[in-house]
């Protein structure tokens, strides 16, 4: 059986030039054509027991990473009016600290003008990266949408190594807080019957890690703060950035996961794909027809055939 999975970040109407959240009208508009042409269930629930949905049609499953507000302030009630289950996947790290993931706050420090002499070191480092400056916005743009894919190849000391001197050199601006929930709204989600899990405690690249204690670690310590704070182990764990390996897998499993969730843009495929890396499609603020296509699974084919 195929299960379309698809995955939400930000929902709002503000603006981001880098990372752009999907529309409340385009999310409106796909929960509104999901809901209406696939059986929507909760994944969890679907996995725990698939006996329960075989006659359900074809199926399809919501859920969101990071743990912003705007998934209970915009997301939620949209969710509730179509009556569409969801699964919300938090970073225990940024609830507990009011800020949102380094991938963001790399994006943010890039968005700040008039940075200039910021040098970073390490034999890690290309050439082109060791010495930086911007005057302008736009300038900050250009060099984030170089420095922040390469950011996510490096390991874990590494990235950390070089979001420490970015935010040490952030011009004097205030880190992006008040976007994620703090735990009575996490706690609102999940009372209002959404599932609520875990999407690491800080957010790195699981797979760069460079000790499976490193990994257990990441994965332990979130769910126990899930658990404090919720009242429930949860069952699931979405990999950061869909960064995983087999150590990943096996650290998740040890550490009492039931269900991993990987990014690889096609469908789960029950009792082919491994229920420590099932797939998930991520859907963007973009036009209408290409959501559509992608829901369709059309566009992940087309593009398949025109590498």
């Amino acid at each position: 059986m195929m299960i379309r999975n698809f995955l939400f970040h930000r929902v709002s109407a503000a603006a981001d030039p880098l990372w752009p959240p999907m529309q409340p009208l385009l999310f409106d508009k796909i929960i509104r054509y999901l809901t209406g042409n696939f059986g929507v269930v909760l994944l969890e629930d679907y996995l725990k027991d698939p006996t329960l949905f075989k006659n359900e049609g074809s199926l399809a499953t919501v859920s969101f990473d990071d743990g912003y507000k705007d998934n209970l302030e915009v997301a939620a009630p949209i969710l509730k009016r179509y009556r569409c289950p969801a699964s919300f996947y938090v970073v225990t790290d940024c609830i507990d600290q009011n800020l949102p993931t380094w991938t963001y706050i790399t994006d943010h420090i890039f968005q700040q003008e008039k940075i200039q002499g910021l040098q970073l070191e390490g034999d890690f480092l290309p050439d082109g990266f060791r010495q930086l400056s911007w005057s302008t916005k736009m300038e900050g743009i250009e060099l984030a949408k170089k420095i922040k894919p390469w950011m996510k190849t490096l390991t874990n000391p590494q990235r950390v190594c070089v979001l420490d001197k970015l935010m040490k050199v952030n011009n004097g601006a205030e880190l992006p807080r008040e976007m994620m929930m703090n735990w009575a709204e996490v706690k609102q989600l999940d009372n209002a019957g959404f599932y609520v899990a875990s999407h690491s405690r800080s957010h790195p690249m699981l797979a760069s890690l460079t000790s499976v204690q490193e990994i257990e670690e990441e994965l332990n310590s979130s769910a126990v703060r899930l658990e404090e704070k919720l009242g429930h182990r949860p069952l699931t764990i979405s990999y950061p950035i869909g960064s995983w390996d087999e150590r990943v897998l096996q650290a998740a499993a040890g550490t009492g996961y039931k269900y991993g969730l990987a990014v690889e843009q096609r469908f789960y495929k029950t009792g082919t794909d491994n229920i420590l890396a099932i797939p998930r499609v991520e859907l963007y603020n973009e036009p209408w027809w290409k959501a559509r296509m992608r829901i369709s699974g059309l566009y992940q084919t087309v593009k398949k055939l025109v590498k």
